[in-house]
């Protein structure tokens, strides 16, 4: 499999076989010339076009978990058991993207939360309404953190830094913090 970047240019139609006909610049030029090499011999190929996104930071993704742990160690002095993965779901909350589904029977509900769920650590559901029929209800799904771009993982590390400094846990200076997300924006 060959993944490529680039930017579409134009968009034109082949009048004798009523084929569409796709122009894309590449940035990667000598990756785009050996998968033409390598595949121009095939009739057909699969072809998977979405808009870019800049891979995410290592370095922020690891930096949010050390602040997570620190937060539920924090959290667990007084005897309740916290853990990162409670704190990290309670920032995703707190950071208000998600989709309400409405009218949901109790059975397609509970479906639905639970392939959500299955989708990662900060996929988060929950039941927020009841619909006026009083028998069918609306379910929240919180995106986690992996479908973030980079001005919401700004946001969650933002608001994660807040908490530790509430409660006194050191944590990276704002220029320190900037540089992290930096990387996020260009693709480590």
């Amino acid at each position: 499999m060959h993944e490529l970047t680039g930017q579409l240019k134009d968009f034109s139609i082949d009048y004798k076989s009523n084929n569409g006909i796709l122009t894309m610049s590449v940035d990667e030029k000598s990756a785009a010339m050996r998968c033409f090499d390598e595949l121009s011999p095939c009739d057909k190929v699969s072809i998977k076009i979405e808009k870019h996104r800049e891979k995410r930071s290592g370095e922020a993704n690891r930096y949010l978990w050390v602040l997570c742990t620190k937060l539920a160690e924090e959290r667990s002095k007084d005897g309740a058991k916290v853990t990162k993965e409670d704190v990290y779901r309670e920032e995703i909350k707190d950071l208000n993207i998600y989709k309400d589904f409405q009218n949901l029977s109790p059975s397609d509900a509970k479906t639905l939360q639970t392939a959500w769920q299955m989708l990662g650590t900060g996929w988060v559901t929950e039941q927020v309404d009841y619909m006026p029929d009083g028998e069918n209800v609306v379910i929240r799904c919180y995106y986690g953190s992996s479908r973030y771009n980079t001005k919401q993982m700004s946001r969650l590390i933002d608001n994660v830094v807040q908490d530790c400094q509430a409660v006194g846990i050191e944590t990276k200076t704002p220029d320190q913090i900037a540089e992290m997300l930096s990387l996020w924006k260009s693709g480590e």
